[in-house]
Parts: C-alpha cells; structure tokens; sequence
C-alpha cells in the first residue's frame, strides 16, 4: 500500500474522540434545554390565550346575562369596563405572535369572532337603550299611577284594580317578557280605555299611552333578545378553544417528542462520553505505559517525523551512541552512518518506508566516539488517516552478538580452551592436505597423542589446575612445531598433529622430541606436574588414505604405546589392529564382569626365607570371562582405569579381601593380608571412608591389612598420594612399595614416604647374577637403614630362594613356595 501526502482539511482531526463526543453532549443537552424552555413558553402562551378564551365566554356570559335581564341593577360604567376588557381580549387573538404559534388558520376565526363581536356590541347597546327607557317608563308610570289612584280613583275599587292589573302586567312583563305575559299585559292595559271614556282626564290618558309605549318598548326588548341569542360569538369562541387546545396539544406532543429524542440522545451521549472517557483513561495509561516502556527499555527507540527529523530518543539509545537526546532532537538519523554500508542499502530502506511498510534490518553504525557498533532495528511509518505522520524505530545493540557470533564460528573450529583447532578442522585441513599430497606426490604423518597422568592430575588437583595443564602442554606444542606442521586438540587429553616427511626417522625424531619435552617438569601454581605421553603413529598413503583410516590406526599405535608401558610411540602395523579389535571386546565384556561375578580372588603367600613360616599373603584379582575366558590384569587393569571402572572393582576386591581374611585366619596362622591398591583410587576423595566402613563391617583391624602400591605409579604421582598414605598409615595400615627398583626411586623419596615394606621386583630376581646381586644388596641395605621390611617377588628355584637368603631378604613370594591359590586350597 502506497500513502500519499494529503492536504486535505478534515473537521474531525481537530478534535479527539473524547472531545467531539462531549462536543455532541453539550449541543444535544442544549437543544434539549432550549427545547425545554420552548414547551415552557408554549405553555405560558397557551395559558395566556386560553385564559383570554375563558374570559371572554365568561364575559359573554355576563353580557348574556345582562341581556337576559338577569341583573336587577345594571351597572352601566361595569358593563362598558367589560366591553372594553372584551375587544382587549379579542384583540390579543389578532396578533402576528398568536399567528405564529398557533398558525394563521386562526386568521378567519379572529375575524369573524370580531365581527360577531360587533354585532353583539350592537344589540347591547340597543339593549341599553331600551332598558334604560323601560325603567325610566316604569319608574314615572308608577307614580303617575299612584297620583291618579290617589286623586281620581279612590272611590273606585273596580277601577283600581284595572289600573293595578295593567300595573302589574307591565311591572311582570320587564320582569319576566315571555309571550302569554305579553297578552296579559296587553289585555290589562287596553282595559285602561275604559277609563279613559270614564273619566276623560289627560292624566289617565297619558298614563294609557305611556304603558302602550312601555310594551312596545318591552316587546323590542324581547325581539332584541331574541336576535342577541342567534349570534355566532360563543360558537366562535368555542371553535377557538377547541383549535387552541388541538394546536397546543399537537405542538406540545411535538415538543415533548423532540425532547424526549433529545433527552434519550444525551443520556446515550452521556453514556458514550463515560464509556469512552474511561477507554481513554484506559489508553492514557496504556500510553502512559507505553511511554515508561519506551524510556526505559533496553532497545534504542527513536521517533521522527514525517521528514525524518528526530522527535524523540530514550535513555538507551543515549547509551547505545554516546549522543544525548539535546543533540540529537532535530538531527537526520543519518548522523550515525559509519560508511560501511553501500548508498543502494539505504536507498532501499527509503524506498520501503515511503511506501508505508515497515522495514526489518541490521545496521552497522557508528557512536559518537568513533567506535562501530552493530544494531538490529525495525523502523515502522506511524500512519494518523492515512498519512504518514512520522516513524517509530526500535533498535537493539548487537554488537556483542555479532562477536559472540564470529567466536562461535571461531569455536566450531577451534578448541574453546586450547584455541588449537579442533576435530572439525582437523578433518577439513586433512581432506585439503590429502588432495594437495596426492597431486604433488606428498607424503604427511598424523600423530595421535593422548597424555599420560593427566586423569589423575585432574582427579585429584581439580579441573581447574588440568585445564592449564592442558593449555602448557598446548603452548609446548606450538613451540616445538614450525608453521609447517599443523597441531590440533581432538578430545580431552588427546592431541593430534600432522606434518611432511621424507622418511621415518624424521617422525621418529619428532615423536621423541615431544615426548620429551612433556617429561619436563610442568609448574602450575604451588604443584611441579610430571606427565609423559603415549603416541601412535600413522602415515598417508602407506597406512590410509583418508582421515577416518588414519585417526583409526594411529589411535590403534597409540593403545599399543600406553599397553607396553606408556610415554613411547607406535607406529600403526596391521597386527595391531587385531590388538585394538581385542581390547575393545575386553573393553565391552569389562562392564558387565563385575555385575555378572566373573571376577574372583586368588591368594599367594608370603613366607619367611628362613623358617619358611607363612607371613601373609597378597590378594590377586582374576577374570574368567565366558566368552575371553581366563583374562591376565595386565591386560585389564589398566582399561578399567581409563573407562573409571578401576574405582567399583577396587572396593570389591577390597571387601572380599577381608571377608576371606577371617576365613583363612581359621585354617592357617596368618598376620597380615596385602591389597593393591590402584594410584587411581588411593587419590580419590571419599576411599579412605569407603574402607574403613568395610573393615567395620567386616571387624577387621587396620593392623592386619596392607596396601601395596606399584612404584611407578608412585613415583609419577608421588606429591598426589604422599597425604593419603601417610592418613593410611596413620590408620595402622600397613605400606608396601611393589615392584620395587622398576622406578628408579631416589633415596629422596625412600627418607620422605610412609613406607613399611619393599617389594623387590622379579626382575631382579629371576636372572640373579653378580650384577643383580649388588643391586638387591644394595636395595635391602637401603631398607634396613630405614628400618623397612624386604620381600623378593618371583621366587621360582631353590637357588634364588638361597642366594636371597645370603644377601639379607626378609621375606620371599613365588611358585617355589606356594602358586597363588583359591581360599578353599588352603
């Protein structure tokens, strides 16, 4: 979607939600109230008018009455105040505000309501008269009659009751002027001629003509009436009244319609202003949220305006670049370009964000110090009625994961400790090697190193000290090799390096030049560390072809090396891949040996050279496997060390050690029973525990067990186990050297160490010449200075056991005297 620029007025941008819709409440409730106001004032009118329109029937009626003759006193002066009051009222009606409100239908009404109006004022008026005649009449006849009763009747009462009837029907008739009083009165006062011929005087002549003039007078009244009672005045007023009651009922039920819409429409406004009042105190905190979230979020966010000027930064950005907001309010972002990005990068960035999309990218920048760093950033248009009101970055500093992430990528190929290639690199370099030795004719020797000791240095020294170790012997070989050779770290302790040659004594000297230059005394912290190597050779093309071939034979060389003795080299034969193939089944059928009791302990005795009395005897592990049958420890002892099940089988031995002690105590007179005890055990933490809850569990004393330690793994970790067997002996137990004179111990050693006795090794004995006597001689001298007890192993004549006994051994141990042999043999 493409958003383009507009300029377009719009009303309601002005205003926000809230604001129009209060906006809309105000207007609508002031309609409401003008409306209000309106039905008030309609009333008002209505009131007004219709209050006229009761007058005036009131009026009416009171001019109906006076007609009528109902008053016995006529008040001129009131009647012509109500007259006055009438043509007010009437002419209230005719009024360009009365037309307004009430409609000019009206218009006819009025008119024709004043027109009757005239008309009754008409009759009033002719009624005023007349009354005002009648009365008068009435008044001087009655006492005209009086007189002539007084001065001519006096003597006649026949005569006056004529005059009295004629009185009486005039006086009834003003009261009263209905038709059969007309005839009476007319009778009556046609009966006064006979008074008239009677006494023929002008009094009574002139009485009877007033009182024909009277009912004649009388007689137009009633007419006058008759003609007031036809007028169409009151049916005008009611046709007002009811066309004013119909209008007012019509405007008010409009009024009260549009009120009651407008009422409905500012509670529903009301309502919508509290609803969205309270979704916009919603959103202000959501903004108000929003807004602590962008000033203290980790990620740089930074907001511009629709050209791209800097609205805003927040903290991190500040720390990110170095700048503060005060120098960036107003700056282009381009400010932190580094130039390491092309033009045609940025100019597709613009060429998105113009088009209302966001953008998801990376950049590489640069802080206001100069220094480059790497940022992640998505930059999304803020879009207000579909225009482009600005943009919203979010930006995270990566720049210690883009170096994490080249360190990974260096780590996949070099070893993390080391920093000396790995397995992965070896196995490219050698695929590289071999294509260019095999286009040039090139031959190159791979040599699979794996150290000596090191599993007990960092057993017993911790992995801290074995780590450095591994980085010393590391650092040796890169200085004993040029650029031309090249060193990796394939394993743990393993090691693998490859190089050119012409002929094998260039392999043999640089194998003799590693191995002795790792015998040199390696100081790590307050520990001087001696450590050999084993190394197995083999050759490309003669031995393989690729790398899995060489790594697999030079692996086999370096097994045959540790087997014969360790710290020496092999190169790869094909004979020894028949012995690796046999290690690996002693290997595998090992681990289960010790669950499926294959092992089992065989005794030989220790005598006296001289009363051939038995002194104790050595336990002797043995392995029959179903499948290997009779395995030799030479060929298994050390593979349980290197896959750590030397530990498990130590103990067992030990145990079973002592449980068959207190058997053979019961058949023969025995002191002590010896133990050989691996270098690998004696320097783990928890074996001393470990054998003393034995000997409690077999109530064993530690004076009766000895421990027998080979003194080559002795002496090459001697600083390792001088604190546990000196805890041994302190025990009681017991310390026997074996296969003593094998490794070269010096006199040093013999004052330092906890040492009981030393065991000759059969070296030494079995080829006994005046060379070896001197040696021996020497050994038991050496003993005897420190107070040690000798033991001569391999005894297998009876002139060794006698040349022995010449030079001084204590005790003897060998097939002369007794082979090794099961509990149940003794």
């Amino acid at each position: 979607m493409i958003i383009k620029k507009n300029n377009r007025i719009n009303f309601l941008k002005y205003f926000d939600k809230v604001s129009f819709i209060l906006l809309l409440f105000v207007i609508i409730t002031s309609f409401f109230i003008y409306n209000l106001n309106k039905i008030n004032e309609k009333i008002e009118n209505f009131n007004i008018y219709y209050s006229n329109v009761i007058n005036l029937k009131i009026l009416h009626n009171e001019f109906n009455n006076f007609i009528n003759n109902k008053a016995t006193f006529i008040n001129y002066d009131n009647l012509n105040k109500k007259i006055s009051e009438t043509e007010i009222l009437i002419s209230s009606f005719d009024t360009e505000n009365f037309y307004k409100n009430y409609g000019y239908n009206f218009e006819n009404l009025i008119k024709n309501l004043s027109h009757e109006w005239q008309k009754e004022i008409t009759y009033i008026e002719r009624f005023k008269s007349l009354n005002s005649s009648v009365v008068g009449s009435l008044n001087y006849i009655l006492e005209l009659s009086q007189s002539l009763r007084t001065k001519y009747l006096m003597n006649s009462i026949k005569d006056i009751i004529i005059l009295d009837n004629a009185l009486n029907s005039s006086t009834k008739l003003f009261v009263n002027n209905e038709g059969n009083n007309f005839e009476i009165a007319q009778i009556n006062i046609n009966n006064l001629d006979s008074l008239v011929e009677k006494y023929n005087v002008s009094e009574i002549k002139f009485l009877t003509k007033r009182l024909k003039s009277l009912s004649s007078d009388l007689e137009k009244i009633n007419n006058t009436k008759i003609e007031y009672s036809k007028l169409e005045y009151k049916n005008f007023l009611n046709k007002i009244e009811t066309e004013l009651n119909n209008i007012n009922y019509i405007n008010l039920k409009r009024q009260k319609n549009l009120s009651f819409i407008l009422f409905v429409a500012s509670i529903f406004l009301l309502c919508s202003f509290i609803y969205t009042y309270q979704k916009s105190l919603k959103t202000k905190n959501e903004l108000n949220a929003f807004k602590y979230a962008v000033a203290n979020s980790d990620n740089s966010i930074v907001i511009t305006d629709e050209n791209r000027n800097i609205l805003y930064v927040n903290e991190a950005f500040e720390k990110a670049t170095g700048y503060t907001k005060d120098e960036m309010i107003g700056q282009n972002p381009r400010i932190l370009k580094s130039g390491l990005l092309p033009a045609e990068f940025y100019k597709n960035i613009n060429a998105i964000l113009d088009r209302g999309e966001k953008w998801i990218g990376e950049f590489k920048n640069k802080k206001k110090n100069g220094e480059i760093y790497y940022e992640t950033a998505s930059i999304t248009p803020i879009i207000l009625n579909e225009n482009i009101k600005g943009y919203l970055a979010i930006k995270l500093d990566v720049t210690d994961y883009i170096k994490e992430k080249e360190k990974v990528e260096f780590l996949a190929y070099h070893d993390s400790l080391t920093m000396l290639p790995n397995r992965r690199s070896l196995q490219i370099k050698v695929e590289k090697i071999i294509e260019d030795s095999f286009k040039n004719n090139k031959k190159f020797a791979l040599l699979f190193i794996d150290l000596d000791g090191f599993k007990v240095i960092n057993d017993v020294l911790g992995h801290d000290t074995g780590d450095k170790l591994l980085k010393e012997v590391s650092l040796r070989f890169k200085n004993i090799f040029d650029g031309n050779s090249l060193v990796f770290r394939i394993g743990g302790d393993e090691f693998a390096i490859i190089f050119e040659y012409e002929n094998d004594d260039l392999i043999i000297l640089n194998a003799q030049y590693i191995i002795k230059n790792l015998n040199e005394t390696i100081v790590i912290g307050n520990n001087s560390l001696h450590i050999g190597c084993s190394i197995g050779i083999a050759r490309y093309p003669l031995d393989g072809d690729d790398l899995v071939s060489l790594l697999k034979y030079s692996d086999t060389a370096m097994y045959k090396a540790k087997q014969k003795s360790k710290n020496r080299y092999e190169f790869y034969t094909e004979d020894l891949t028949k012995t690796v193939s046999s290690r690996l089944k002693i290997e595998q059928a090992l681990s289960k040996a010790l669950e499926n009791e294959e092992f089992y302990l065989v005794y030989q005795p220790k005598y006296n050279l001289k009363t051939k009395e038995i002194f104790s005897v050595e336990t002797l592990l043995r392995w029959k496997n179903p499948i290997l049958g009779n395995v030799s420890p030479d060929e298994f002892i050390y593979i349980a060390e290197e896959i750590g099940l030397i530990h498990e089988l130590g103990f067992f031995v030990f145990k079973k050690a002592c449980e068959d002690f207190v058997k053979l105590q019961n058949k023969i007179n025995i002191q002590m029973i010896t133990i050989n005890v691996s270098t690998l055990q004696l320097v783990r933490s928890n074996f001393i525990d470990e054998i003393k809850k034995i000997l409690i569990q077999t109530n064993i004393d530690t004076i009766n067990i000895g421990i027998e330690i080979t003194e080559t793994y002795f002496i090459e970790n001697m600083k390792d186990t001088e604190k546990s067997l000196n805890e041994l002996q302190n025990l009681g137990f017991k310390i026997l050297i074996d296969d003593f004179g094998t490794g070269y111990s010096s006199l040093q050693y013999l004052q330092k160490l906890p040492i009981d006795i030393i065991k000759i090794d059969k070296s030494f004995v079995s080829s006994l010449d005046d060379n070896n006597d001197s040696i021996i001689r020497a050994i038991v001298a050496l003993s005897k200075s420190f107070n040690y007890t000798t033991v001569a192993e391999g005894i297998e004549t009876k002139e060794q056991e006698d040349k022995l006994i010449e030079l001084g051994v204590d005790f003897g141990q060998g097939y002369l005297f007794s082979k090794p042999k099961l509990l149940i043999e003794f």
